[in-house]
């Protein structure tokens, strides 16, 4: 369970750092812009979100697609970061978890990419100072059910003691 978390916050952290560059060939891939939408215009005006802010998109997105549960994987001591599973019966539901995703893009998160693997799909999306991957799978021996949909969220601005300089 611990390793599945870990492997998305890898993963997470090896595409910020390479660009956040998506593919064509996904059929999901979508360049993030501006759209016509008022919520679109809401997120152009934020420079920053907080964590409690992201973590109550979390849990709204995850009710508008019927999860009634959502649990915090990261802790209290993260400030940069939110990491939530859901838990499920099994594979989650994909219209229940295409209406997750369309609350988050009406709450002003902008979809980077939509990449199908691991049986299921992965979405980067963006707001503000944060992006978040949202990830599905299919049941297998690696998978726990718990990890079979969550949310993997990382503040952007946040300070880290490895970009100091040395003299």
């Amino acid at each position: 369970m611990r390793a599945g978390v870990l492997t998305v916050g890898a993963v997470m952290a090896a595409v910020l750092l390479a660009g956040c560059g998506g593919g064509t060939g996904d059929g999901g891939s979508k360049s993030p812009g501006p759209k016509g939408s008022s919520a679109s215009a809401t997120s152009a005006k934020e420079t920053r979100l907080s964590r409690g802010t992201v973590r109550r998109n979390v849990r709204a997105a995850a009710a508008a697609g019927g999860f009634d549960r959502v649990v915090d994987r990261a802790g209290t001591s993260a400030g940069c970061r939110v990491i939530a599973a859901v838990p499920t019966d099994g594979e989650p539901k994909a219209a229940a978890v295409s209406k997750v995703v369309a609350d988050l893009k009406g709450r002003g998160w902008e979809q980077v990419f939509r990449k199908a693997e691991d049986g299921g799909f992965t979405w980067l999306l963006t707001r503000a100072n944060w992006s978040m991957y949202v990830v599905t799978r299919a049941p297998s021996k690696e998978y726990s059910d718990d990890l079979l949909f969550s949310f993997s969220g990382l503040r952007l601005d946040c300070p880290t003691t490895a970009a100091t300089a040395s003299p």
